[in-house]
């Protein structure tokens, strides 16, 4: 005989790609938050642990990202070198003139 919990468990199944899709926004959206409380906190301690954790996150959302792209589930291309180029002379300048 099957309980309700059978049958939400029977209609509710999740696939691989579900379970790691959720770990990659989840961990996507942790990194942010580690961010803004990083640039929030004044005490030199706290902000070293949230930056460790943050990394530590940031490494975790990264093998998610692999893990999904080597599986077919997170489809990249690569940009092109004139795109690359065109981006590092937009962005480096700037930070040079801060």
């Amino acid at each position: 005989m099957k309980t309700v919990t059978d049958n939400a468990q029977q209609k509710c199944k999740l696939d691989d790609y579900d379970v790691i899709s959720d770990i990659l926004g989840c961990h996507k959206t942790l990194v942010k938050l580690y961010a803004e409380a990083i640039i929030e906190c004044a005490d030199e301690n706290l902000r070293e642990l949230l930056h460790t954790l943050m990394n530590e996150c940031a490494a975790d959302q990264y093998d998610a990202f692999r893990y999904m792209n080597e599986n077919g589930m997170y489809e990249t291309t690569c940009a092109d070198c004139n795109e690359i180029t065109c981006a590092c002379e937009k962005y480096c300048s700037c930070s040079a003139n801060c």
